[in-house]
């Protein structure tokens, strides 16, 4: 639901605000995303080792490191709060924000800053909840979180609301978790207090691990972050290309977060998986959820894919019809991407992430650069294209170096896993494409005419698809319950 509201709240706030300070908030957001390497690699670092522990009967050892786990982040909250005070007075300048609008980034930065501690405060209970494999006690408040965000969109399409007083209370509406999820998890007695410990010499096995993680993970989070950044930064239109990378992020963020509701599950498995030594469950685990993963992911992309420009048409306007080959692009990138997911679980879960933090931290630097260079010749693009090749060259060392040299799994059975869905997908858009124009055009104008156009191909290719799918036994009905 959270994917869902997301979508549809771009092309209102998009047409409320205009394309500047629509822009400013994207840059605002990632700026702060950035700032979340401070988590050091710890939240996986801690759902994989608090998940070992529940499978091992360590709870007291759990209490003990929770509790030293929200000191830690509240120092982190600290220091995230100095970081964004410091962007509130000099980052207007170092990222080309337009004139006019210098008090609103500074404004938003401070109200970061201001709820800083509330928003890592939630961390450590989320984690626990995620170890214990409580996913849909979490669902169920961030869907009322979800809720509460559409609502603050329509609070300000009828009230006239300024930018930071739809920030404002948009950060406390995201940063509220951290009461339900603190309260769940003193009653199930995942942790004894909510006090503050401090546990280091317990906690530094979660850090000894997490800190080789961070390495990933920097690297990981400055590929992903940066673009806009970058497009900012070296384009003189600065804002402007921030507002189109995100009218174009939209669906692949919404398939990412759809995608979560499978890796949100993975790594608590994996890893109780590991601490049994269990590699045949492993395996098996691995097969069958690339080909069930690659099968979600086709079923979110694809209908984007068939008909970008007539998506964008339909979603805010035919003057943005010219990102579609970036939007195409990009799903194309998100759909490699995700297809790793159950592969990228049993990476964290056994801790290999030598040779991943080396090509990625060379990876991540060649995407920069061609991100910065392309900037002026294919604007918004240049992010896009540099994504596209950080992608490919890390899920390239899965198949060439993990999967058979640590995992002892099939380079090719995992392949197939891949592409026998994705053919299937392939097919069906092909298939729909050939179809005879049914003419909507008759009955239809204006953005409507993009909308009937666009959701009749997806909804046909969905049925097809669907049908293929399981009909050929690609997936079977047993194997998602």
């Amino acid at each position: 639901m959270g994917a869902i509201v997301g979508f549809v709240s771009v092309p209102l706030l998009l047409d409320y605000y205009g394309d500047a300070d629509y822009g400013l908030l994207g840059l605002v957001t990632s700026c702060n995303g950035y700032m979340h390497l401070l988590d050091l690699g710890m939240n996986n670092g801690s759902v994989r080792f608090f998940s070992i522990w529940r499978a091992s009967g360590k709870r007291e050892h759990i209490h003990k490191v929770a509790r030293t786990n929200i000191s830690f982040y509240l120092i982190i909250s600290l220091i995230n709060a100095l970081g964004l005070v410091v962007l509130a007075m000099f980052g207007a300048d170092w990222f080309n924000v337009a004139q006019g609008q210098e008090d609103k980034f500074r404004d938003c930065m401070l109200i970061l800053a201001l709820f800083s501690v509330m928003s890592w405060g939630g961390t450590t209970f989320s984690q626990l909840l995620v170890a214990h494999q409580q996913m849909d006690f979490t669902m169920k408040f961030q869907t009322v979180m979800v809720l509460l965000r559409g609502g603050l969109v329509a609070l300000v399409l009828l009230t006239d609301m300024p930018l930071t007083g739809y920030f404002a209370l948009l950060t406390l509406v995201t940063s509220s978790l951290v009461v339900p999820y603190s309260v769940k998890c003193l009653r199930e007695g995942y942790i004894d207090s909510l006090r503050p410990a401090a546990y280091w010499k317990d906690f530094k096995e979660i850090l000894n691990f997490s800190l080789a993680l961070f390495a990933l993970t920097i690297f990981q989070s400055t590929a992903t972050q940066m673009r806009p950044i970058i497009l900012s930064a070296v384009d003189s239109a600065g804002t402007l290309r921030v507002a189109e990378f995100r009218i174009i992020e939209v669906v692949p963020t919404f398939v990412i977060m759809l995608g979560a509701t499978f890796s949100g599950m993975f790594l608590p498995k994996t890893s109780e998986m590991v601490a049994k030594s269990d590699k045949e469950a492993l395996a098996s685990f691995a097969y069958k959820w690339t080909r069930v993963t690659s099968a979600f992911v086709c079923l979110c992309c694809f209908p984007f894919m068939l008909n970008a420009d007539l998506f964008l048409s339909a979603y805010v306007g035919p003057e943005y019809a010219y990102l579609s080959k970036w939007l195409l692009l990009w799903c194309l990138t998100v759909l490699i991407q995700m297809h790793t997911t159950p592969g990228n679980s049993i990476v964290l879960a056994y801790g290999r992430t030598k040779e991943l933090v080396v090509v990625t931290a060379i990876d991540c630097l060649v995407s920069i650069v061609v991100n910065a260079l392309l900037c002026q010749y294919i604007q918004v693009g240049s992010a896009v294209v540099a994504y596209f090749i950080y992608v490919v060259v890390i899920i390239g060392l899965y198949y060439i170096y993990f999967y058979k040299k640590f995992f002892g799994l099939s380079r090719m059975r995992m392949a197939l896993n891949f592409v026998l869905p994705t053919s299937i997908a392939v097919v069906c858009a092909i298939a729909v494409k050939a179809l005879p124009d049914m003419e909507l055009g008759r009955f239809l104008e204006g953005r409507w005419l993009y909308v009937a156009q666009f959701a009749t191909d997806a909804v046909l290719w969905v049925l097809l698809y669907v049908g293929l799918t399981f009909g050929l036994k690609v997936i079977k009905v047993k194997e998602l319950k």
